[in-house]
């Protein structure tokens, strides 16, 4: 049974952060509903490069956006994968924009791509608000180098909660 669960036996860091864990499973699932609806087509990816890629393939909903940093090692699969960068100027991005729509024949939706911003930006928002209530509950730090820098600190702490 030990063998079964048996988990970074070599010690060495994890190969991706955790939040790469979040992203993979997006994918994985939007790829089987995909396929459970039947609209797969084979070459119907789209390697984003990174996470502003992946919200700017938001643009193109009948695509699959591959985000490459995930999948590096199966970038050998598709050789003649097209990948989309979210740098340079706007010129540049157009330009992208273009070559994809020229590659798979599928037009820009401008409407989905602000809608996925609009998702983004609630998503930022809630995070920033949670972030927030999170700071308002962290103790205050104490001064603990010496003993009398600690009473004080406690001193100053208590005024403070006395004044609320």
């Amino acid at each position: 049974m030990k063998s079964i669960f048996r988990y970074n036996r070599d010690g060495t860091d994890r190969a991706r952060p955790p939040r790469g864990c979040v992203r993979w499973l997006s994918f994985v699932l939007r790829m089987l509903a995909r396929l459970l609806r039947g609209g797969s087509r084979a070459g119907a990816f789209l390697w984003a490069e990174d996470e502003t890629a992946e919200l700017l393939a938001a643009g193109f909903p009948s695509l699959c956006a591959v985000p490459a940093p995930l999948f590096a090692e199966t970038a050998a699969l598709f050789p003649g994968r097209c990948r989309l960068y979210a740098t340079g100027s706007e010129e540049e991005l157009l330009a992208q924009l273009r070559r994809v729509e020229q590659r798979f024949g599928e037009r820009f939706d401008w409407d989905a791509f602000l809608a996925a911003c609009e998702r983004q930006n609630r998503r930022a928002a809630r995070l920033r608000s949670l972030t927030a209530a999170l700071s308002a509950l962290t103790p205050a730090s104490v001064d603990a180098r010496t003993p009398q820098a600690a009473l004080r600190d406690l001193q100053k702490i208590r005024k403070e909660t006395d004044k609320t």
